[in-house]
């Protein structure tokens, strides 16, 4: 919890309690003198590239302010003639988030939160590149000194040293090229941190038992029988997620067709794989069918209310575990509801699921975990309010609600985000008390292209098949090294995939590297989910 104001109180002043759509600011209980809402603090922020010029400025723009828990505030920037980013910040410690390329790592979303202290308003210009390893070293630092036990690797402290030596180096007047020499301490920053977070995490699964009810899923919505598929799904996976989209299920009102579930339930059953349903109730275009289309809030509740019922009853015992609503914290809106509403028709769905099978494991699914659009004052589907709900913030309004569910889940796809970025994120979602799951999840192996349509690396190199494995051993290390986080699921199993060519298997159904990389580090935890062929 914060130790100025906690999150809870934060979100209160600043309007999102129980769905409030006030927009006053967050009131500090200490730090700077409260302005009025006329007046709001402000930092001066450059972002220099390696040739000592600012970055470009669709780069400069990225620059959003959050609190130290990543609850972004609405971006108000603007970009001086030099270059310099003036944006508003909030009143309390502050931290700043922007997307840049960093060399020999990639192009990522970088924070600086001043050691963790966070930043108010000075008139001093904020070196952001410098603040930002500066940041993560200290990130570093203390992860290391909070587990003395643990042997960092070579490779770790080498970049941890590296880091501090090259800042050094930037920070001389007498030595050129300062703005170079800060964006390598930030890449070696970053490599220490995620060196530092895997390493520990192998640590940590190294010196406790096999977690046995650890499950590793992926969507099955492409069984198809006795293929290629089938086989490698259940020689890897023990858990599987079954497509519930209203949109497809309930073509015409109250007539579902439930055939095409019933076929992948019967083959998870057959052969040992957990089902869990996906989702029972979802405000995107793919969840809403054309007769629920432009429903008030009465009929609103009344469908969901029916729909949830009925498939959760039609599966008692044999489905034990429910995405029961996805994406309303704003995201996918598309029934215009207030985020009161959206809060409401959660409790809705978990009090309708909860009636038909007491002892089902209810999850509420949520994606954009970082919360960026947020600071964008953005959703893909709805009205856009003052304060838009983020993952967390609408949590935080669901708890205090009282809502009965059991599982927070949260969908991660290639976030451009570093291991340790991602580790601290999954803190505040442990905050909740509640299991975690992984419910959605997926990187590329081809290169995407940035807006001066140029190859861009979100993570190390250009996305590969190599760069993919990679990727999925640390997540999925870091993940199970986590004792909230209890199942993660992939999207999709094999391609085309919702994230291009993510897919653990190729068109073709034959296997990529990270297939076999995920099956190694299953055996490696205790895990053989291998069956006779």
């Amino acid at each position: 919890m914060r130790g100025e104001v906690t999150r809870r109180e934060f979100l209160r002043r600043a309007g999102y309690a129980a769905g409030a759509l006030a927009s006053a600011r967050m009131l500090a209980a200490e730090g700077p003198a409260i302005r009025s809402l006329n007046s709001p603090p402000t930092l001066k922020v450059k972002l220099i590239g390696e040739d000592g010029k600012p970055m470009p400025e669709w780069r400069l723009k990225t620059l959003y302010a959050a609190d130290l828990h990543f609850e972004p505030t609405r971006r108000r920037s603007k970009i001086l003639d030099d270059g310099t980013v003036e944006i508003e910040i909030l009143p309390g410690p502050t931290a700043l988030h922007a997307k840049i390329d960093v060399p020999a790592f990639g192009d990522a979303w970088v924070i600086a939160d001043h050691e963790g202290r966070g930043y108010g308003e000075t008139s001093a210009v904020l070196d952001f590149v410098r603040a930002a390893a500066e940041s993560r070293l200290a990130d570093v630092k203390k992860l290391q000194e909070t587990h003395k036990g643990v042997r960092f690797s070579s490779e770790c402290q080498a970049h941890t040293d590296a880091g501090r030596e090259v800042l050094e180096f930037a920070g001389n007047p007498a030595r050129k090229q300062s703005a170079k020499w800060n964006l390598m301490a930030l890449s070696h920053a970053l490599w220490a941190g995620e060196l530092a977070i895997v390493e520990l995490s192998r640590h940590i699964t190294s010196q406790r038992p096999k977690r046995e009810d650890y499950l590793f899923g992926c969507n099955a919505f492409a069984y198809r029988g006795d293929t290629p598929y089938a086989r490698y799904f259940r020689n890897a996976l023990n858990f599987a997620t079954l497509p519930f989209y209203l949109r497809r299920l309930e073509t015409q009102e109250a007539k579902p067709d439930y055939r095409r579930i019933d076929e992948i339930l019967e083959w998870c059953e057959k052969v040992g794989i957990t089902p869990k349903g996906h989702p029972l109730w979802w405000g995107h275009q793919a969840g809403i069918p054309d007769w629920l289309k432009g429903a008030d809030w009465q009929a609103a509740q009344k469908h969901c209310a029916r729909v949830v019922s009925r498939s959760v009853e039609r599966y008692r015992n044999r489905i034990n575990i429910w995405d029961i609503i996805n994406e309303a914290h704003d995201w996918a809106n598309g029934l215009n509801l207030t985020q009161e509403q959206e809060v409401e028709i959660t409790k809705i769905c978990a009090d309708a699921a909860r009636q038909k099978n007491p002892d089902a494991k209810l999850i509420v699914n949520n994606c954009c975990p970082f919360g960026e659009y947020a600071a964008e004052g953005r959703v893909h589907l709805g009205p856009v309010y003052e304060k838009v709900f983020t993952p967390l913030s609408y949590l935080d309004a669901v708890m205090e609600a009282k809502v009965d569910f059991d599982i927070v889940g949260v969908q991660i796809y290639f976030p451009a985000r570093d291991m340790f970025s991602i580790s601290k994120l999954l803190d505040e979602y442990a905050r909740f008390g509640k299991p975690v799951n992984i419910t959605e999840l997926g990187v590329r192996t081809i290169p995407a292209s940035r807006r001066d349509e140029q190859p861009t690396t979100e993570w190390h190199m250009p996305w590969c098949e190599k760069v993919q494995a990679d990727w999925v051993e640390w997540f999925y290390t870091m993940c199970y090294a986590r004792p909230e986080v209890t199942a993660i699921t992939w999207w999709d199993f094999k391609d085309p995939a919702f994230i291009p060519t993510s897919g653990f298997l190729r068109e073709d159904e034959t296997p990529r590297e990270s297939f076999f990389r995920l099956k190694a580090l299953e055996r490696s935890w205790g895990f053989d989910f291998s069956t006779p062929s």
